[in-house]
Order: structure tokens, then C-alpha cells, then sequence
């Protein structure tokens, strides 16, 4: 899918904006700080996820005089065939999403039409954070790739909710076990998936990266979420005293990680923060190009504030990384010559101020994008 038309009302600072000219391949939106090119990334993000990068709440969505935002695109499908999409938030949390005119009860099959991808600062989490970014780089791969995915990845989270409450409330020994059983059942089937995904994942970060940044030695393991010298149920077993008196299962696949070294010193302690950022876009760009040869879909790219620990060789290599997967791409930046002077292929440019956006008429000169 490839998003042309752009729609939005009464999203943060827009009251009312209208992109019906967006190019299948690169487009630029700069302009300075607070004029609201982020909020452009951050409503296709919300239309193509359900949720905000930058807030939880809808009422930092939603701009200060009204009572709603909406956001309403037109995707192209391979087939070229047009397909209207919406979605509606109101102050009090109801949502409203639509695909080809008909009203959708959740926002997963809009999810399944629009993957997206976004390169921002917090991107860094997949490097310096917790597990639980690391866990959602792998699942939003597992998702788009493997049928079974969510129905699995459900029945996990119901089981470990219901364990977890039985633990908290002390139920009965035979209710906890129940759902133990379950919990195991459902865990060893979700990271069996993981499992796939991860060798999957290999060859297309190893291809990244060798276009954007040396990396010698590299090293990427997978931690289960318990000890792999056991198995699952052994791991539970010899922790079912502990879990009960700490009120929580402690083991499984919600505390899956994997951890990315070079030999045996984590990523982050060694490479610069620009080093970093060159790693983080391999590492997401490797998510499309596997999206792409394994089922044969293209994600669109979100990428904010694109000069920010990267100069301008790097920039370019990102660029023609991305030309080369045939992907669509939405950039910011403050300064046009940023995004002008990062790659030689078509584009559009946009400039964004004081609400508005403006799309610029560009020509080609020995190599260089100009505007008219």
C-alpha cells in the first residue's frame, strides 16, 4: 500500500489540512520547530498503528477547540485499485475506523493494510532501553509475516493475565495450575515464532548494514525469558513457590530479549551516537526489505528530524537504501537543504508553516533537486 491523499482535521495545530499530491517514493516536509511536521508523521503513525509516538492521551491529540480529530487517507493497492481509510478520535476515547466505506470494529485490520516504520529519537530505546522495545522490533515482524501471529500472541497474554490474577488473588492450586498449563501451551508456540522471525531476520540486518555502517563481529542472541538449559515447563516448576509469593509470573515470553553485541561488549558501549543511529536505521530497514521478499508488501517509512547525528554522506546512504527497497518515505527536517542535498532520486518537497503545508515544485539540475 502507498499512501496519496492525506487528510486531516483538528489534529494538534491543523485544524484543517489537505495533501492530495503525495509521491509513492520520497516525500519531504521541512520547516522550523513547532510548525508541525511531526504531527504529519504522527498521523499516518496513528492511522497506521491506532495509537500516538509522541502521547497516550487524545486530548494532546486533539486540537484545543474541538472535540474530535479525524485523519482520512487514500492508499493505492498493488492492484492500483484506491482505498479510502478514516479514523476518528473523540475526547472521551470512542473511535470510529473505516476502510472502503464500511465501518471496522477494531483497528487491526487497518494495521494489516498500512505497515509503517518509524526512525525517530526514540528509537534509541532499541539500543539503550529495556526489552520491551526489542520484543515489539520482533513482533512487529511476526505479525506481518506469520499468519498465526496474533491469535497466538492473544491466547499468551490471556493466559498470563488469568495466571497472574490467580497468583495475586490465591486461588487454589488446581485453578493456578490450569492456567500454567495454558501459559506453557500457548508460550512455547509464541516463541517458536520469535525463534522463526529472528533467523529470518539475520540476513536482511547483516544486508543493512553492510550499507550503512561497519560492524565486525557482530552478534545478535536470543533470550527465551527463561534459562534454555531448561525447558518451559521445568523453568516454571522450579519457580511456581516464587511466582506465588511474588504474586506474578516471573518467566516466559514476556521477558524475551535479544541482545545485540559486538563480540561480547553490548552495541551501545562501543559505537558513537551517530554510529548508533546508523545502526537503528539498519536495524529498521532491515524490517521492510524482509517485509518485502518474504510476502511481498512494502512498508512506508517515517523518518523525523533526518540530519539529527547523521551528516550528509550517511543521509544519502539511508536514502538510496531506501530508493533500492522501492519504498515510500516521509521525512522531516528544519532546514530544506537537509533532505534537498540527501539523495539524487525524485521526490516532493512540502513546506510546512504555520499550520499549513505547501507542496514546491522541484527540477533537476546536474544530479540536484531545485525548486522552482
Amino acid at each position: 500500500m502507498s499512501l496519496l491523499r492525506l487528510d486531516l482535521a483538528d489534529f494538534r495545530n491543523f485544524e484543517l489540512v489537505k495533501i492530495d499530491s503525495l509521491a509513492n517514493g520520497f516525500n519531504f516536509f521541512y520547516g522550523q520547530n513547532a510548525s508541525g511536521k511531526t504531527s504529519l508523521l504522527e498521523a499516518i503513525y496513528y492511522l497506521s498503528r491506532g495509537k500516538s509516538f509522541r502521547s497516550s492521551s487524545a486530548s494532546h491529540i486533539i486540537h484545543h477547540s474541538a472535540e474530535k480529530f479525524s485523519i482520512f487517507a487514500h492508499l493505492q493497492a498493488k492492484s492500483q485499485q484506491m482505498v479510502p481509510v478514516g479514523v476518528e478520535r473523540q475526547r472521551n476515547g470512542d473511535t470510529r475506523v473505516r476502510i472502503l466505506g464500511e465501518d471496522s470494529h477494531s483497528f487491526t485490520e487497518l494495521v494489516e493494510l498500512i505497515p509503517s516504520l518509524l526512525i525517530n529519537s526514540s528509537s534509541f530505546s532499541l539500543l539503550d532501553a529495556g526489552p520491551i522495545f526489542r520484543r515489539k522490533y520482533l513482533d512487529w515482524c511476526a505479525f506481518y509475516l506469520l499468519n498465526d501471529f496474533l491469535r497466538i500472541w492473544k491466547m499468551h497474554e490471556r493466559a498470563l493475565k488469568q495466571r497472574n490474577a490467580a497468583l495475586r488473588e490465591h486461588q487454589s492450586k488446581k485453578e493456578i495450575d490450569a492456567w500454567t498449563h495454558e501459559l506453557v501451551k500457548c508460550a512455547m508456540d509464541l516463541d517458536e515464532l520469535r525463534r522463526d522471525v529472528v533467523a529470518q531476520l539475520m540476513p536482511f540486518l547483516q544486508s543493512a548494514l553492510a550499507e550503512l555502517i561497519e560492524v565486525p563481529d557482530l552478534d545478535l542472541s536470543y533470550y527465551p525469558g527463561w534459562d534454555e538449559t531448561q525447558s518451559y515447563q521445568q523453568a516454571m516448576s522450579q519457580f511456581a513457590s516464587k511466582d506465588l509469593y511474588a504474586g506474578y509470573t516471573q518467566l516466559g515470553p514476556h521477558r524475551a530479549d535479544f541482545k545485540i553485541s559486538i563480540g561480547k561488549t553490548p552495541v551501545k558501549d562501543i559505537l558513537s551516537r551517530g554510529q548508533q543511529k546508523l545502526f537503528i536505521c539498519a536495524m529498521i530497514v532491515a524490517q521492510g526489505a524482509m517485509l518485502q521478499k518474504c510476502v511481498n508488501r512494502r512498508s512506508i517509512y517515517l523518518i523525523d528530524d533526518l540530519p539529527s547525528e547523521l551528516d550528509s554522506q550517511s543521509r544519502s546512504h539511508l536514502m538510496e537504501l531506501l530508493a533500492r527497497q522501492n519504498a515510500q518515505v516521509f521525512v522531516t527536517a528544519v532546514e530544506r537543504e537537509a533532505l534537498a542535498g540527501s539523495c539524487r532520486i525524485p521526490m516532493k518537497m512540502f513546506h510546512v508553516e504555520h499550520s499549513s503545508v505547501k507542496e514546491e515544485k522541484l527540477t533537476r539540475i546536474a544530479g540536484v533537486m531545485n525548486s522552482e
